[in-house]
Formats: structure tokens, C-alpha cells, sequence
């Protein structure tokens, strides 16, 4: 493209622009006592030769130590280990922190002269202030440093994991064996209250079932690939939660019906749901790739780009015709309620990679490649030791040129894709109320205890 495509026949116009150039010259070097430098990124488009910007305002930064004012944002990574902990804004503004590039998003900016602080403190600080002071979520972000099996897994939300082969992240829930998978940060409730949250798998599977079917018109028979309307979401959401008999399983293609367990005797108790959190669940997916055979191309499915997939905008559908895509389903990125299964990410950020320069080669190569890439990611990974079964769901769907019915499960240890309508095993996960604390000592043999008094 040559510049002078878009130069200006009157004069009038180029004044305008290079009076607008200043303007945001100086509007980015404003300093105001301990408020530091800032000059907001404006964003423009050429439409018709004329500039047209889009946005309004700069921001103004100030940076906090607890109470205490600081001159500069401290950088990523600093002597004192200080992290963000929380930003407040004024005029509606608010903010969010990506903590993988050391930098804030002002979102819902509005007016100019916005004032934003931001707070800074030890990791486990955004955490306690987030759940709690005498919550489990702080409790377990505390304890990160003194144990090896508990990191931040330095992902945009910072969320504290368990890792290794075997952690003490043992815990009694529903009267029955579950393991701790972390603190995830930034969890919406279904009030819009955004928090840390303890999750949690059950160590034990509650049968082999399909994710979802459907009859033959729909898809083949082979289901649709919809976290909110499938079949596994329903009868756990509803027969499982509430421990309520009833509800149809399946188990193959074009609505096989299959026993279900007895929800009565496997379902969450009244002191068990009392700990839950109904939440939004990121059901979102990558976006669609292909290798030279038009399949999945498995490359992609590492760690690191699930989850960041996992948050995205993209759906399991892609296309628009063949009869394996014949189905008038609304696709969603996000679904909120109590049960869930695991996500592919959660399976791959599980390992410690025997050290941490090979536990980072691990997260960032694809989980279908684990097995043979001479590092022991499985080893050690305790999902993968916990999951020696054939198949078992996670909740993500996947994209496909030809077809609306396909999700992410874990075969062999390994993470593929395969139809919903197939068999897996099923592992319920939730997300404990912020308010929930621990004791014990989180051994197989002395599991920490949830309680909320």
C-alpha cells in the first residue's frame, strides 16, 4: 500500500491531524506527584482518507505497597516478590490485570482523567483478599514456597496449582475421596461477584457414559458438541447435585440409554452442596486448525494455549453443512452452573516435569505428544496417575470443518479428540464457596476437611 493513498486534498484536514498528534504527545506526559507516567494506547482506523479515532481519555496511575505509595510500578520480577493484588478505578472504569506480560487492561473507560491504583503486595495476598483471610483458598496460597507440589502456574489469572505425581491435595467432600486441583482466580458467581475458588475433582468416576447423542437426524446420531445442553451436564446438574433419582444416561450413538447410577446413594449430600459455588464455566475452544490430513491438528493442544482457548470466544461449531452438522443448537463460550468436568488445561498445568525447565517444556508442547518428547510429563502429573483409566470427558469442545460433535477427553493419558456420543468415564469437578476453610493435613490417609464455621 503507498502512504500517499491516504493523504488529504485540503489543508484543513492535515492541520487537524497534526494537532491531534501533539495533543497525544502531551497528553502521555503527564505527571501528577506520585501518580506515574501514563499514556493510554488510542486506537485509530483510515476510513475514506479521514483518521477516526476511537476511545476517549487518558489514564492516570497511581502505585500502592499495602498503604504505603510507591514512585513506580514494581517490575515482574523484583526483590521484594511483590505481585499485583487488586486495581480500582474511578468513574466506572475497573481493572484487569494480565499477569503472563506484566500489564493492566483498563476496561469500561468512559471519561477522561481516569484515576486508576494499583495495589501491589505478596502473591498470596490477592488470593487472601479475594476468599479471604481464614479461607481454604488462602490458607493453600500460603503454603506456596514451603511446598514444592503447590506453585502459581503463571498463567493471565495466576492461579495456584498442585503438581507432581502424587501432592498431599487429598480432601474429604461428600463423604468420599476428591483431590484439590487449585485456587482458580477470577471466578464469577452467578451474582457477578468475581473471587478465588478452591477446585475440585472426585477421585472416584461415577460410570461410563456419552457426553451427549442425539437421534440419527441430529448429527448423525453422534450428539452435539454444547456443554450447556448435553446430556452428561443435565443428569450431573440436576439427578447428581440435588441426589435425586431419575434422569436418562447414554452410553453410544443415537440415544442408546444407559443405567444410571443411583443418584440417591452417589449424589451430593446436603452439607456438600452448602460448600458449592454455582458459577460461570469457560466452555469456550481453540479456534479451528487442521493438518495436511483436514484433521485436528494435535500440535496446538498444549497446556499453555487451552487455556488460553478455554477463555476464548471460539465455539465447538464450525460448520454449516454434511449431516454430522445438522443441528439448530445456540453455541455459548460460557455456562454457569454447579457440576463440571476437568479442562484440558487442568490436566496438562498438573505436572512438575521432574524440574521446572522441563515442567515449562511441558506446558507449552502439545499434550498429545506427552508420551514421547523424552520428558516424564506424565510421571509426573497426578491427573495422569489419578486418570489411568481408557477414556475420561473433560468439558471443552472441538471445532471441526465437518462436524458439530466433537469434545476433548483424555485416552491413555494423553489428551484427544473423539463424537460425544462416545463412552467415558465421567469425574464430577466443582468449585467450593470462597468461605470454605481447611484443616488436616491433606494426605490420602488424612485428607484435609472442608468447613464454613
Amino acid at each position: 500500500m503507498k502512504l500517499n493513498q491516504y493523504k488529504e486534498k485540503k489543508n484543513s484536514r492535515k492541520i487537524l491531524i497534526i494537532i491531534g498528534a501533539i495533543l497525544l504527545f502531551v497528553g502521555g506526559i503527564i505527571v501528577e506527584k506520585t501518580f506515574a507516567n501514563f499514556k493510554e494506547s488510542k486506537s485509530f482506523k483510515v476510513m475514506e482518507g479521514n483518521f477516526i479515532y476511537e476511545g476517549s481519555g487518558d489514564v492516570i496511575f497511581a502505585f500502592y505497597k499495602g498503604d504505603e505509595s510507591l514512585t513506580q510500578m514494581p517490575k515482574k520480577v523484583n526483590e521484594e516478590k511483590l505481585t499485583f493484588v487488586k486495581g480500582e478505578c474511578d468513574k466506572g472504569a475497573s481493572i484487569k490485570w494480565d499477569y503472563n506480560n506484566w500489564q493492566p487492561t483498563v476496561v469500561n473507560l468512559q471519561e477522561s482523567k481516569t484515576t486508576c491504583k494499583l495495589y501491589f503486595g505478596q502473591e498470596y495476598d490477592t488470593i487472601c483478599n479475594s476468599a479471604g483471610v481464614d479461607s481454604g483458598a488462602c490458607y493453600l496460597a500460603k503454603k506456596v514456597g514451603s511446598d514444592s507440589s503447590i506453585i502459581y502456574d503463571n498463567t493471565i489469572d495466576n492461579n495456584v496449582r498442585f503438581i507432581g505425581s502424587n501432592p498431599n491435595n487429598y480432601v474429604t467432600f461428600n463423604n468420599e475421596l476428591w483431590r484439590i486441583i487449585g485456587v482458580m482466580n477470577n471466578i464469577e458467581d452467578e451474582s457477578g461477584n468475581i473471587k478465588s475458588h478452591i477446585k475440585i475433582v472426585s477421585y472416584n468416576i461415577i460410570g461410563s457414559y456419552s457426553w451427549d447423542t442425539s437421534e440419527r437426524t441430529i448429527n448423525h446420531g453422534y450428539g452435539v458438541n454444547e456443554w450447556s445442553t448435553s446430556d452428561i451436564q443435565d443428569v450431573l446438574n440436576n439427578n447428581y447435585y440435588k441426589k435425586e433419582a431419575g434422569g436418562v444416561c447414554y452410553n453410544n450413538d443415537e440415544n442408546v440409554i444407559a443405567e444410571c447410577p443411583k443418584w440417591e446413594s452417589i449424589g451430593l449430600d446436603d452439607n456438600a452442596r452448602s460448600m458449592v459455588s454455582k458459577v460461570k464455566w469457560h466452555t469456550g475452544t481453540m479456534p479451528v486448525r487442521f493438518d495436511e490430513n483436514q484433521n485436528i491438528n494435535s500440535e496446538l493442544i498444549s497446556p499453555s494455549y487451552m487455556y488460553e482457548a478455554e477463555r476464548s470466544e471460539n465455539n465447538g461449531k464450525l460448520c454449516n453443512s454434511s449431516e454430522y452438522c445438522r443441528d439448530e443448537v445456540e453455541r455459548t463460550t460460557s455456562w454457569t452452573g454447579y457440576v463440571g468436568l476437568i479442562y484440558p488445561s487442568d490436566f496438562g498445568y498438573s505436572t512438575n516435569g521432574e524440574n521446572e525447565l522441563k515442567r515449562q517444556t511441558c506446558i507449552k508442547t502439545s499434550m498429545y505428544r506427552w508420551p514421547d518428547i523424552g520428558i516424564k510429563c506424565l510421571q509426573n502429573s497426578w491427573l495422569a496417575t489419578n486418570n489411568s483409566n481408557d477414556r475420561t470427558w473433560t468439558m471443552t469442545p472441538v471445532p471441526d470443518s465437518m462436524h458439530a460433535t466433537m469434545a476433548f477427553y483424555i485416552v491413555t493419558n494423553k489428551v484427544i479428540t473423539s463424537r460425544v456420543s462416545s463412552k467415558a468415564y465421567i469425574n464430577p469437578v466443582v468449585y467450593l464457596d470462597s468461605n470454605v476453610k481447611l484443616s488436616g493435613e491433606g494426605t490420602a490417609s488424612s485428607p484435609y476437611k472442608l468447613s464454613l464455621n
